[in-house]
Formats: structure tokens, C-alpha cells, sequence
């Protein structure tokens, strides 16, 4: 492990602990531990997680992803960045607005930068708009969740306001 695997690890964790503060400590917990998953994802060498996560799994994904115009490593680049932008939203109240829109695009971008600092790593244009494109999805998708709680919520408290 170089210096720099252990910046991008402090970083990743410094950054993730930030993010949970605040939030609920089940959600916090997802936050944390999604977060140094993906930041795995992001800079360990491609060969050694096709070891651990068998590379027979890794050509069913092929397989699955056949008919798509994306590839395995792009649909998972959308789908993690997409479940940290819903859980960014969900975690902290205090972003739900423009500025947490930004947060979760500056991240989608930073991440993919900090690849520079990675041995067998290379930062890709693409990458980070897939990343951005999904963190925005997930926001995107946390907030449709947030209005249709709000909108339940409403309705059964006046359902409830009736009764008396």
C-alpha cells in the first residue's frame, strides 16, 4: 500500500464520516460503509476485484449487459453513484436543496480525479459523467420518495384530524 492508497483512504473515510454526521445511525451506518465500497471499486486494480469477486461472476455480467449500450463497470458506475446520491438526500436534511445537488456532482467528479493517484487506475471523461448522471438519479430518486412521504404523511394526519 502506497502513501497515496492511504490519503485516498482517509479521505474517502474522512469524507463518508462528514456526510453521516447528523443523520440517522442506521443510514449513517449505509452511508459509510457504501461509500468505502465504492471508493474500493474506484481504486483497487480491476484485476484483483474480478479475483475477489470470481471472474465467472464478472462474465455473467457481461452476459446480462449484452443487449445494453452500457458495460458492466459503466451500469455499476451508475448504480453506485446513484444509491450515494439517494442516500446523500435521504441523510441530511441540510442538503436537500441546489447545494446538495452540486455535492453529489462534485463528488461523482472527484472521484473519478482521484484516480490520477492510483497505480492501474486511469480517470475517464465518461466515467465521471456516469457517475454525476447517477448521483443526480439517485437525488432525483430521493426526492420523488421524500414528496410521496410528505404527501402520505399530510393525508393521515388530516385523516386523523377528521376523526376527532
Amino acid at each position: 500500500m502506497t502513501g497515496a492508497d492511504v490519503l485516498l483512504a482517509i479521505l474517502a473515510l474522512g469524507v463518508t464520516m462528514l456526510l453521516a454526521r447528523g443523520s440517522h445511525p442506521v443510514v449513517a451506518v449505509l452511508l459509510v460503509v457504501s461509500a468505502l465500497a465504492v471508493s474500493a471499486m474506484l481504486f483497487l486494480p480491476t484485476a484483483m476485484l474480478g479475483d475477489w469477486f470470481g471472474m465467472d461472476r464478472v462474465h455473467r455480467l457481461y452476459g446480462l449487459t449484452r443487449a445494453t449500450p452500457l458495460d458492466p463497470p459503466e451500469w455499476i458506475h451508475l448504480f453506485a453513484f446513484a444509491w450515494l446520491g439517494l442516500l446523500v438526500w435521504l441523510a441530511r436534511k441540510d442538503v436537500r436543496n441546489g447545494w446538495g445537488v452540486l455535492l453529489v456532482a462534485a463528488f461523482g467528479v472527484a472521484a473519478e480525479l482521484s484516480q490520477w493517484l492510483t497505480d492501474g487506475r486511469e480517470p475517464k471523461l465518461e466515467d465521471a459523467v456516469l457517475n454525476v448522471v447517477g448521483g443526480l438519479a439517485g437525488v432525483l430518486l430521493a426526492h420523488l420518495c421524500c414528496m410521496v412521504a410528505a404527501r402520505i404523511y399530510r393525508d393521515t394526519a388530516r385523516d386523523e384530524a377528521g376523526k376527532d
